[in-house]
């Protein structure tokens, strides 16, 4: 797995978030991405985003990290929006900014594929030294049902 580097701008994102860690998501009696996520299509929570952008992207942007990958953090389900102005009730409005992020391709069948992806990316920087997470922002873009671009924000 060989990822691209790229700079890009900020943007915007609304959506449901939740509190949790990566030793939470292990079990499932603790886990609540899975939650997170079946509330966000059940709820169609895109409709619900007035300000969403015309071609609606879903994003789920990893924030307010602890430590590291070990550390809880934040996960925000949501869309690319034009303004932070008027967020629903009970949503989050996040502003990601400009910047380098590498960029690692989970192509597949899901939700696995998204889990073996997030493994290698975990390994690929307790090996590799160019690169440093930043541990700021990192997001998933979906791009198809079977096609995730996870975007690890790098110093």
């Amino acid at each position: 797995m060989t990822p691209e580097l790229k700079g890009l701008p900020g943007f915007k994102v609304v959506g449901i978030e939740i509190r949790t860690s990566n030793a939470a998501e292990t079990n499932a009696a603790s886990a609540k991405i899975p939650g997170l996520w079946g509330r966000f299509y059940q709820e169609k929570i895109p409709t619900t985003i007035a300000q969403a952008k015309t071609d609606v992207r879903v994003v789920g942007v990893y924030s307010k990290y602890v430590s590291d990958h070990n550390g809880p953090y934040s996960l925000l389900a949501g869309v690319e929006v034009l303004t932070l102005d008027a967020i629903p009730n009970g949503m989050t409005g996040i502003t990601i900014p400009a910047g380098s992020y590498l960029i690692f391709i989970a192509q597949g069948s899901m939700p696995q594929t998204l889990i073996q992806t997030w493994g290698s990316i975990w390994k690929y920087f307790s090996q590799e030294q160019k690169y440093q997470r930043a541990y700021t922002y990192d997001f998933e873009l979906y791009r198809s049902p079977d096609r995730v671009d996870i975007h690890i924000a790098v110093k």
